[in-house]
């Protein structure tokens, strides 16, 4: 019998490595796993989650639960490695295995001049004697140089199925560019396509741009259309549609919209971002500018709008390698992980 799984979250809220750890749940459960999601967040109603989820108030609730079960016990967050550790420290009354899902070095979410004492409590986290897990050949060289923590490399995957060029239909517009709107993350840079989309606009001004996401849009000076949280079938829709997909991140651990987008055909501009260097290779499977260089990103959107070739050859290879990212081989390798060390736990083999 497999062991029984407790996925920790902070919040349950649209983002790529929460739909993550609802997809590895989901998944686990059908290869025999007890999976379970303990969460200060409800249930989400942008995922169509099958795995049980119990929400508490706050951590304090959350941890005093959580140190009753005896589990294997998965961290997704910086704020969720201590609970986990805690709640499985026998010492302090705890019980099961501690483990830290790193979907990203999550420092580069916390550049405060004014609160440095965040960035140093974000970093101790992965100095926790627990078993570590991650998504990214980026974040697994990360932790080894900078921590010394050995982690299992997951990889990440896509929903084969959903994301594929077969999305494609009658609506499609070579002159459309997509790009999902969140101004409210600094990180993602999206001020950056904004500014690019218009420089392109004063070129060829009968581009369509098509924003989706949480955070609302409004663009009057073009044409301009934006999807309020839409769910992942109308998200490939969107990508197989468009002439181009942008994204201009200063930093992702992997950049999983990114490799969607390959998946469905898209050809894709986005900049050198730390991890989404793993898989985007410049002039083969997108086109790679540096970071904050609106200029670049609008050079290269022109690029594959004006250049059916161009856009034809990086969208080829996009999605022969969106296909090497697959939930089987991501499955396997967890598993492996997962097992390996319950046996040793639990058998001392």
């Amino acid at each position: 019998m497999k062991p029984r799984i407790i996925f920790v979250l902070e919040t349950t809220g649209l983002a790529g490595g929460i739909k993550n750890v609802f997809e590895l749940a989901d998944r686990l459960a059908l290869r025999g796993y007890q999976t379970e999601i303990y969460a200060l967040g409800g249930i989400p109603r942008w995922f169509p989650l099958n795995a049980p989820l119990r929400q508490f108030p706050n951590y304090h609730h959350l941890l005093r639960e959580l140190r009753r079960q005896d589990a294997l016990k998965v961290a997704t967050w910086w704020r969720t490695a201590p609970v986990v550790w805690s709640s499985c420290d026998p010492r302090l009354g705890g019980r099961g295995v501690p483990y830290y899902l790193v979907q990203d070095i999550e420092e580069y979410y916390y550049h405060c001049p004014d609160r440095p004492d965040i960035r140093e409590q974000v970093l101790a986290t992965y100095r926790l004697p627990v078993n570590y897990l991650t998504i990214s050949e980026w974040v697994e060289e990360q932790l080894l140089s900078r921590f010394g923590q050995r982690a299992s490399q997951i990889s990440i995957a896509i929903d084969q199925d959903l994301f594929n060029p077969s999305r494609r239909d009658a609506a499609h517009n070579p002159y459309q560019i997509a790009a999902c709107s969140r101004r409210s993350q600094p990180l993602k840079g999206y001020s950056v396509t904004r500014e690019a989309v218009r420089l392109v606009h004063c070129r060829l001004p009968g581009i369509q741009f098509l924003t989706y996401g949480t955070e609302t849009e409004d663009m009057p000076e073009l044409s301009h259309q934006h999807v309020q949280a839409p769910d992942d079938q109308h998200v490939a829709s969107i990508y197989a549609n468009s002439g181009v997909f942008v994204q201009t991140s200063r930093h992702e651990g992997f950049g999983l919209p990114i490799l969607e987008a390959m998946a469905c055909g898209t050809p894709v501009v986005c900049t050198k971002a730390e991890g989404n260097e793993e898989f985007c290779r410049d002039g083969w499977n997108c086109l790679l500018v540096d970071k904050d260089d609106a200029e670049a990103v609008a050079s290269a959107i022109g690029r594959i709008l004006c250049d059916r070739h161009l856009a034809g050859h990086l969208a080829a290879n996009a999605v022969q390698t969106a296909r090497q990212y697959n939930w089987p081989a991501v499955l396997a390798r967890l598993d492996a992980a997962l097992v390996s060390k319950y046996c040793k736990e639990e058998y001392g083999g």
